[in-house]
């Protein structure tokens, strides 16, 4: 497929994702679409952005996922309008032109592999337009000793993201196979008053819920999936975020084999609660008064055997008072099932108990209007 780029001044958007034809030398009068607000170059034969891509003034949104190019060319910075940068994570900076970008407002996602490239977070704190940020750490390269050291440096650097910043949202993702480097949340200092409004880790151990989330007074959407064990401390302080609607939490396990929420553990505006226990015998239950405004609850948990539970085996769903709908997952000696009925299974006891005794707290709750009980094999 021949394809040629000619001058226009009408063109305002470009999109060759996909084109299969798209080289880079069909990129180089790229310039003479000079009105261009918007170009994605989603095709993998493209190995290198040209340097007259600084001379589309007016563009807004750069997007070169999908490519081979390795490293942006420093003439970006003179993209004085570019809002929304859509890269790869193996996508590289010269040094100091991040710092430079003063209209970004949306990048993702940004790459990390080591320290060195950690330093380099420390230009967005230059960037005061920045309302959208995604981070992708990658350290299975590294050897053991080498992969510590340098993961605590880059998550020290990702903690001062919010001491400076204007973020709005941060993504923060870790891709490594083996996910052996805790993020020390504790270290982290955010400003006061913090503007973060979703706050998204995922795939990143964490030892605990820091003291500091509690103070994020504007945050709405929080997803943390790899919470080593989820004591009491860590929900009074998730309870603590007053704006807080939407939460959504994997953990290994509670305090004692049982996470409690109670009516004075806060959460006065959660209306979504999603928790994910990946470890057996541990019970989550809620007492009077808790979550308030919750509509809609997504447990997964795992059962193999009655004393799994720890005696909490309904949760007491029925203290949520304004829950509407609600999805239980179960893990353990049984086939996968998407609407698994207790009053039909003949062979695993410990898993029609458990889900027995939860529909019957679902059926006296006076609001649900949807429910779902799916059963999974054992992980």
């Amino acid at each position: 497929m021949k394809i040629t780029l000619l001058p226009s001044t009408a063109l305002r958007v470009l999109d060759l994702g996909g084109c299969r034809g798209i080289e880079d030398h069909h990129l180089a009068s790229i310039e003479t679409l000079f009105h261009l607000k918007y170009l994605r170059l989603s095709s993998y034969p493209i190995t290198k952005l040209p340097e007259k891509i600084g001379e589309l003034q007016y563009l807004q949104t750069l997007d070169v996922r999908g490519t081979r190019v390795k490293e942006l060319p420093s003439t970006i910075t003179k993209l004085q309008r570019l809002a929304h940068l859509y890269v790869d994570s193996d996508n590289r900076f010269p040094d100091g032109v991040i710092g430079q970008m003063h209209s970004l407002e949306e990048m993702l996602k940004y790459g990390l592999k080591s320290y060195e490239q950690g330093k380099s977070l420390q230009e967005f704190n230059k960037l005061t337009k920045l309302r959208t940020l995604k981070i992708k750490l990658d350290f299975d390269s590294l050897e053991d000793s080498e992969g510590q050291r340098q993961a605590e440096g880059c998550h020290s650097y990702v903690g001062t993201l919010l001491s400076s910043c204007n973020l709005y949202n941060l993504y923060i993702t870790d891709s490594s196979v083996y996910n052996i480097y805790p993020m020390p949340l504790d270290s982290w200092h955010p400003a006061a008053p913090c503007s973060l409004r979703k706050l998204c880790i995922k795939s990143c151990l964490i030892y605990k819920v820091p003291n500091w989330m509690a103070s994020l007074g504007n945050l709405v959407v929080l997803k943390l999936d790899s919470v080593i064990c989820l004591r009491p401390g860590d929900v009074e302080i998730l309870g603590a975020i007053p704006s807080l609607i939407f939460l959504e939490l994997a953990t290994v396990g509670g305090t004692n084999g049982r996470i409690t929420v109670h009516g004075r553990n806060g959460f006065r505006s959660l209306k979504y609660f999603s928790l994910d226990i990946g470890c057996c015998g541990t019970a989550l239950e809620f007492q009077v008064g808790s979550m308030p405004k919750l509509e809609h609850l997504e447990v997964v948990f795992c059962v193999h055997k009655r004393e799994c539970l720890n005696g909490a085996s309904d949760m007491s769903i029925q203290h949520l008072s304004a829950l509407s709908k609600v999805d239980v997952g179960i893990y353990g000696n049984c086939r996968s099932d998407n609407n698994y009925d207790p009053t039909k299974d003949k062979n695993d006891e410990a898993i029609r108990w458990v889900a027995s005794a939860i529909n019957g707290a679902i059926m006296t709750h006076p609001k649900p209007s949807y429910y779902q009980i799916h059963t999974m094999a054992r992980r």
